[in-house]
Formats: C-alpha cells, sequence, structure tokens
C-alpha cells in the first residue's frame, strides 16, 4: 500500500514537470533520421510533435522479424539508418558486430527517468557501458475474436483444438521456438539443447496442420483477422490495440508462466550521419508526450516515470508500470547461443 502511495505521489510531482521541452537542436533544421523500428515506434501521431519541435524529420523503415532488422541495419556497415529500435534478442549480435555506439546517457535530459532497474539492463549494456537506452517492453500474447472463440482461451492449448485447425496464425520468427519451449515447461527457453529442439520440432509439427498463416507485420495480422481467414493468433499487443479501436470483436490472453516478451531499446548507428539528432529523437521518446505516444499506438508498456505521469496512475497500472511485476514474470527474449540451429529449425517448419 506505501508503495502504491508513493508512486501515486512521485506521478503527482511529476506533473508539475513540461512533458517534452527540445534541446537545442545541435544542426540545421531540415536534417532527415533513419531508423528500422518495429511497426508503431515512430506513428505520426506522437513523431510530428518531434519534427515541430526540432525541424528534423524521422523517416522510418518496419521490420517484420529481429532477424530482418539486423541484416537491414547491418547492410552497408550500419551506414543506412541512424537508429534501431532492438528487442533483446539482437542487441548483443548488433554490439559484436560493432555496429552501434555507446550511449552517452548525459546528452539525455530524461534518462534520470528512465525506471531504475531498466538503466544497466543486462539487455543493452555491454562492457559496463550502455549502448541503448530502454523505450518500451510488453509481452506475446494470445488473441482471438470473441465471437468465434468460445469460451475465452486459458491457455495456449487451444492453438492445439481440431475445432480451430486452419484459423491460426503465428509470427514468422525462430524466436516463437522460445515460446513452444515453455509450453513443453522447459526452464530456460533460450538454453536448448539438441534434444530440446527435437522435441520443439515435434510440437511445432504437430501444431502446422491448424497453421494459416505466419504472419510479419501487425498490420498483416490484424487485416487477417479482418478478412475472417484466422480467429486466433500469437501476436504482439499491438494488433489487439489496432483492432480494438476499429471496434473488431478481439479479446487477448496472458497465460501466466507462458510468457515470452521483448525489451526495447533504441541503439545508435556507429556510423550514423545525424548522430546529435538521434539523441534528441531518444530523448523525445523518453518524455511524457513521446512514452505517451508509444503506449496509446501500440498498447505497450513504457519506460519511464514521465510515461506514467502523462497515461496517469490507472493507465500505469494496467501497465504494470507502477511496481514492474509483468516485466519479472516474463522470459525476456535474449541472445541465443546456438541460434543458427533455430533458423535451421524454423525454416524447416515454415515450409
Amino acid at each position: 500500500m506505501l508503495h502504491r502511495i508513493f508512486t501515486a505521489v512521485l506521478i503527482g510531482l511529476l506533473g508539475l514537470i513540461p512533458l517534452w521541452t527540445a534541446p537545442q537542436p545541435a544542426q540545421a533544421a531540415g536534417c532527415t533520421l533513419t531508423a528500422i523500428v518495429w511497426e508503431g515506434y515512430t506513428d505520426s501521431s506522437f513523431a510530428d510533435i518531434f519534427e515541430q519541435e526540432t525541424g528534423c524529420t524521422i523517416k522510418a523503415t518496419y521490420a517484420g522479424s529481429s532477424d530482418e532488422m539486423f541484416a537491414k541495419f547491418r547492410a552497408g556497415g550500419g551506414k543506412n539508418y541512424d537508429l534501431v529500435s532492438a528487442s533483446g534478442d539482437i542487441t548483443e549480435r548488433l554490439y559484436k558486430a560493432g555496429l552501434v555506439r555507446p550511449i552517452d546517457t548525459s546528452k539525455l535530459q530524461n534518462y534520470s527517468a528512465v525506471f531504475e532497474s531498466f538503466q544497466d539492463g543486462k539487455w543493452n549494456t555491454f562492457g559496463g557501458k550502455p549502448y541503448g537506452v530502454t523505450f518500451a517492453w510488453g509481452p506475446n500474447v494470445l488473441v482471438y475474436n470473441t465471437k468465434q472463440v468460445k469460451p475465452a482461451p486459458k491457455s495456449w492449448d487451444i492453438l492445439f483444438d481440431d475445432k480451430y485447425s486452419g484459423k491460426i496464425a503465428l509470427p514468422d520468427n525462430p524466436m516463437t521456438i522460445a515460446d513452444v519451449a515453455l509450453w513443453l515447461g522447459k526452464s530456460d527457453p533460450y538454453d536448448l539443447t539438441d534434444a530440446d529442439l527435437a522435441e520443439v520440432k515435434a510440437k511445432l509439427l504437430e501444431l502446422r496442420p491448424h497453421i494459416r498463416k505466419f504472419w510479419t507485420t501487425a498490420g498483416e495480422l490484424a487485416n487477417l483477422f479482418q478478412s475472417g481467414e484466422i480467429v486466433m493468433a500469437h501476436a504482439w499487443p499491438l494488433t489487439y490495440t489496432q483492432l480494438s479501436n476499429e471496434g473488431y470483436p478481439i479479446g487477448s490472453v496472458s497465460p501466466q508462466g507462458k510468457l515470452t516478451g521483448w525489451t526495447d531499446s533504441w541503439m545508435i548507428s556507429k556510423n550514423s550521419k545525424n548522430p546529435e539528432a538521434a539523441y534528441q529523437w531518444i530523448d523525445f521518446i523518453l518524455s511524457g508526450d513521446g512514452q505517451k505516444g508509444v503506449m496509446d499506438v501500440t498498447g505497450y508498456s513504457g519506460a519511464t516515470t514521465l510515461g506514467a505521469e502523462a497515461v496517469g496512475p490507472e493507465k500505469a497500472h494496467e501497465l504494470f508500470m507502477d511496481d514492474l511485476s509483468l516485466h519479472s514474470q516474463i522470459n525476456m527474449w535474449q541472445s541465443v547461443k546456438n541460434y543458427d540451429q533455430w533458423v535451421q529449425l524454423w525454416n524447416e517448419i515454415r515450409s
């Protein structure tokens, strides 16, 4: 109770602070920031605020998977993009490939607002230095058509129900292997032996006839629901948010103890052409305006006290931002040592 009271008081005090004031631009207006991002992270509903305040445009390319994000960012030696919104499964790969630069947190006015447990996070800190700034996180969830799927599902087991065969979608991402490992009761879904992978493969082969489509973007998945091709999917909360806003009968389930998820970080290319503008963008996303914008569009959880203040105590509680209890329960994406085997297995299943 005292924790909740303290949080409410803190959020109230933060309300006295402006949501975001653009730092003095370090370069002439008219610059263009290039970024490769997950869908929703540069939506015009909040990116316009940044562009108006700084005179710098953000030009984003969406990625459908971490592998695609890594490959595109690496192309050209990292010179094609200033920023990447990397999840924890590729942050270390980007670091080891020498594609990103250490973050100078003194250049970020809002860095102190990042939740303390997210500063120096193991998912973006290497060699004792931060190479990324956490700004959003969330679970991979089970979403379903509430009119077609009854009763409401309580576990991932429903994906194997013959009643919904041919009406299911999974993300086209080898990291989905970690979810299946959790369904099988594996304690560490990112440290799988050859025998573990054989079990996962057998489970996926059992599920394969039920799968209508492997989706790559949240927009594509939303279309699959709206066209009636599917009634259920392993998805991001973004799809639930998109369809809910359009009045589609969509529900979402987060089976306790069986969740993977992601903690996303902004990372700056070692060869960025606009590093100072990149810092301005990150600082904006950490602000109240930026955090609220991301949360409103995606339905994901934010990572700063300013974001908690911007959405209010009730919404912050719904998104587990007041105590971060859900974050500790999610098996967050991380680097996989035998990832080549994961990719091979996944390609066998999807083909």
